[in-house]
């Protein structure tokens, strides 16, 4: 009899493993994958989603479509629960399910701050939430609402200046707040690109200012400065899933799925975790797309060995990764092993890329 495999969200990484077992199928190995949706976004995108240099379905890949071709059995349902000891999870739609092996591919979580009652407070994850508002107030001819991306680092950036671009006509009206500098941890180079973007909108840019709360109106701030926002965007970093802390999985100190470097839960080895739900112990690799992108195409061969009972590979993180950073417009920062440049061929070359990976997944 085969073994079951449940391969719990559509992330970066459960895509490429979609594709592998489109291409090979592994016998005795009846695979289940979980979503909410049929479709996921491709994170690296996004900003062009929201500038309007891609339509919303350029942006996505069809997650059941892949799952037939895989023949893998797809629930669109999200689990709201991990049982890892007796190996069940449950489900939204009050369904439980049995699994020999499991596979996390959940994403992250954006790191809350205290709304108050009556704010209006995006995260930036999930996604579609954030693309939706977008949508929604792009609509309107005429507007004076406020808004302000609360983030320093690429995401609030990238998002911020995706916002400028899209309202151009709107000026005055964005904000970014940094408790720190922009661009923290990237070449001085970057940061001085994103400021100057910043300055081409008209961008109001805080650093080196903490947000302790977010009312109606307003975002409050420690020095007692507030600033007027009628829309914020949450920016603020990764958060763990709230489904890993009672699953029963040892956890990382930032609350993630702690793995072996064979994406292998370390108490409970027919568990593994992959992207930003997932640490390597030891490693210092970033929560990233690129991450979980990386962890993809070893994946399958980890679960394949484990399921044979074979020494299972191990996932190199490799050399530092190139960071693409848009800049709203079709311009972009390049930057890697400290150094950043800045161009239109930058942002060409992010393009060329990310079209790349969709089309490596069209169905």
């Amino acid at each position: 009899m085969g073994r079951t495999l449940a391969l719990v969200g559509g992330g970066h990484a459960h895509v490429e493993v979609l594709r592998q077992l489109a291409e090979k199928p592994i016998s005795d190995l009846d695979v289940a994958l979980f979503d909410p949706s049929p479709s996921v976004w491709y994170s690296g995108m996004v900003p062009g989603v929201i500038a309007g240099h891609y339509e919303p379905a350029e942006a996505k890949v069809n997650l059941w479509a892949l799952c037939q071709r895989a023949r893998v059995r797809f629930f669109e349902t999200s689990v709201t629960r991990i049982d890892a000891q007796n190996q069940r999870i449950y489900t939204a739609l009050g369904e439980k399910h049995f699994y020999d092996m499991l596979s996390l591919n959940i994403g992250g979580a954006t790191r809350q701050l205290p709304i108050m009652e009556g704010a209006f407070a995006v995260p930036v994850k999930p996604i579609g939430g954030l693309v939706d508002m977008v949508e929604e107030r792009s609509q309107l001819t005429v507007s004076h609402a406020r808004t302000a991306v609360i983030g320093g680092g690429a995401a609030a950036v990238e998002v911020v200046l995706a916002l400028a671009h899209r309202w151009s006509n709107r000026e005055g009206q964005l904000s970014i707040i940094s408790d720190g500098p922009l661009l923290a941890g990237f070449p001085a180079s970057a940061r001085r690109a994103a400021l100057a973007a910043c300055a081409r909108y008209r961008i109001q840019v805080r650093e080196g200012q903490r947000v302790v709360r977010i009312e109606p109106g307003r975002v409050c701030l420690a020095s007692g400065d507030p600033i007027v926002s009628h829309v914020a965007i949450l920016a603020t970093g990764h958060a763990a899933p709230e489904l890993i802390r009672t699953s029963g999985l040892e956890m990382a100190r930032d609350g993630t799925v702690a793995t072996n470097e064979s994406l292998q839960s370390v108490n409970q080895p027919n568990v593994f975790a992959v992207g930003d739900c997932a640490s390597v112990v030891g490693g210092r690799h970033p929560k990233s797309g690129v991450t979980s992108v990386r962890q993809g195409r070893v994946l399958l061969s980890c679960l394949d060995a484990y399921a044979r009972g074979q020494p299972l590979p191990k996932w190199q993180s490799g050399t530092e990764a190139l960071a693409l950073i848009s800049l709203g417009d079709r311009r972009a920062i390049a930057a890697r092993n400290g150094i950043a440049l800045t161009g239109a061929w930058a942002w060409r070359w992010k393009d060329a890329i990310d079209r790349r990976w969709i089309k490596r997944y069209a169905v």
